[in-house]
């Protein structure tokens, strides 16, 4: 218990600490003493080589010189050494000054033994070189006389030869030209058959032999000038100088004394002891172990707990949605006539007015129009729904009356925008997201009519974030326009869609949502958990081809993300 007050005193854990820090200071401190004197050892390596080049090509006298001023600074810094009893108190006390600068001695006096043997070796080859200058003088001077003489002689014959071979190169020269002259003459044309044609062969026999004596006196000539460079190279040869021995030693020198190296290692160790002992004395102290074990175990349930979700959601949530009632909208001014699919959408669509009909198109859908026809503009489409009007861009609408008027509907500013014309007949109702209105025909006298219905406590109409539906009634053909087109397709026994590709389906559908078909990809975050689903019901289903192509492939996020999920909750 008192070990346990004073240490909790803070005396001995600072007494721990301040004796580690010591050990770790000292031991740096080593650390750098022998990294100043490795950086002196390769200094002085380089200057003794650069010594030694020197004195392959100084004189004797300078050699005596260089070796009479390093005995001298020897002496100087072997008389100024510590006393071996000084030396110790400092290894012991471990003063770093003092073992910095014993250290840096000691590599002098080696530097300096080093030097000191190399100068006396380089000074007996000055001497030995000197000597063999002399004898090889004395020689050169005999050998040259006598190569002299014979190279005089060569050169006399070389030139009697050359004067010889020009007068048989000429001599040659003419016997072949005569030859030649014979060849071209009368006499070797007409009567080469008769006794005179042995004029010719006199004349061949005799260029055959000045030219055979040109060449023996050729080949002397160049014999004779072979010889000439011969005693050329004879008296170069004598004329040499012998060469100098290169007499030198080893340029290492002695490293980091093991004294020091031992010092930084116990210093070392008795960090290590010191910082060993204060990490046990925490883990102990703090139960790090178990600190460490729970952070890994919260670790792998952080990772773990999206997975744990996605099966609980996968297992649970999904199937319990599922089983909940689907929403149905119950129209019972209605009478449930069928909607008969649209055609395949297209870039562009005409639309011909019947009697007594109008057109409300979007101003950037209009792309042409009939010249004859009655045009004006329509606040919004639905004067008892503004807000919806002017939130899903139905405002501001271009308005074409006119019977048989033909008007052509096209996106305009949207290169990947098809539309087409969904039919609504007399009685038949579908409910249907206004953001797909690309432009509608009514009557004049009967104008599209728009019921809204919400559904607060269906389960189903908050997995699908759409609390309210828009209902639209006929008779009135409707434009439908989406990314890549809009699919108008007959439901049969049910179809399963994603939530952002719904654009309506028949009012008389069971709406609700569904789990998605594979479970790995949904497991792994690729797929989202829940996908729409309509059936129970002979009516249509409108869904956009690409929902995301007007947004670059991306959802939106932030304040735009916000709007559109309010958009979604009311119908829109």
């Amino acid at each position: 218990m008192l070990a346990y007050v004073v240490w909790q005193s803070g005396d001995i854990g600072r007494a721990w600490t301040e004796s580690q820090t010591l050990n770790r200071k000292q031991a740096d401190a080593l650390e750098d003493v022998g990294e100043g004197v490795e950086r002196k050892r390769r200094t002085l390596r380089a200057e003794l080589a650069e010594t030694g080049r020197a004195a392959q090509v100084a004189s004797v006298v300078e050699l005596e010189r260089q070796i009479a001023a390093t005995e001298a600074d020897l002496q100087r810094l072997k008389g100024s050494a510590a006393g071996s009893l000084e030396m110790m108190l400092a290894k012991a006390a471990l003063d770093i000054d003092a073992i910095g600068k014993e250290q840096a001695r000691l590599l002098k006096v080696a530097y300096l033994e080093q030097k000191l043997k190399g100068l006396e070796r380089a000074l007996g080859a000055a001497q030995n070189y000197e000597a063999a200058i002399k004898v090889a003088a004395d020689g050169a001077r005999r050998a040259e006389e006598r190569i002299r003489e014979n190279r005089f002689a060569s050169e006399q014959k070389m030139q009697k030869l050359l004067r010889s071979w020009n007068a048989a190169k000429l001599s040659c020269q003419r016997a072949t030209d005569a030859v030649a002259a014979f060849d071209r003459s009368w006499f070797a044309k007409t009567l080469d058959r008769l006794p005179l044609q042995h004029r010719r062969a006199s004349l061949v026999d005799r260029r055959d032999r000045e030219c055979a004596a040109e060449r023996d006196i050729g080949q002397a000539y160049a014999k004779a000038q072979s010889a000439v460079k011969m005693w050329e190279q004879m008296r170069a040869g004598a004329m040499r100088q012998p060469e100098r021995a290169k007499a030198w030693i080893d340029n290492d020198l002695p490293g980091v004394a093991p004294a020091i190296t031992g010092a930084i290692a116990n210093q070392e160790r008795l960090a290590r002891q010191t910082l060993t002992a204060w990490k046990e004395w925490v883990w102990t102290k703090y139960k790090v172990g178990a600190i460490l074990k729970a952070a890994l175990a919260a670790l792998l349930l952080i990772i773990a707990v999206p997975y744990l979700v996605r099966l609980f959601c996968w297992f649970v949530l999904a199937p319990i949605a599922m089983r909940r009632p689907s929403i149905r909208i119950h129209v019972p001014e209605d009478r449930a006539i069928a909607i008969a699919p649209a055609a395949q959408s297209a870039t562009s669509v005409a639309v011909r007015l019947a009697q007594g009909e109008e057109l409300l198109v979007r101003q950037d859908y209009l792309q042409t129009s009939s010249y004859a026809g009655a045009k004006d503009t329509k606040w919004v489409l639905d004067c008892r729904k503004p807000i919806t009007s002017f939130a899903t861009g139905l405002a501001f609408l271009t308005r074409i009356r006119g019977d048989g008027e033909a008007t052509t509907i096209s996106a305009t500013r949207d290169g990947l925008a098809e539309v087409t014309i969904l039919t609504l007949p007399d009685g038949a109702c579908c409910v249907l997201q206004p953001r797909a209105l690309a432009a509608v025909t009514q009557p004049i006298s009967r104008p599209l009519r728009i019921t809204r219905h919400w559904r607060l406590g269906s389960l189903n109409a908050w997995l699908t974030l759409q609390l309210r539906y828009l209902v639209f009634h006929g008779p009135a053909r409707l434009v439908l326009k989406g990314g890549r087109g809009v699919r108008v397709e007959p439901v049969e026994q049910g179809r399963v869609f994603g939530q952002d590709q719904l654009v309506g389906f028949s009012a008389d559908l069971a709406y609700s949502v569904t789990r998605t078909e594979t479970f790995w990809p949904y497991f792994f975050g690729r797929q989202q958990l829940l996908k729409d689903r309509v059936l129970a019901g002979k009516g249509v289903l409108i869904v956009e081809e690409a929902p995301f192509t007007a947004r670059r492939g991306e959802v939106r996020r932030g304040l735009e993300g916000m709007i559109d999920a309010g958009m979604k909750v009311f119908g829109m």
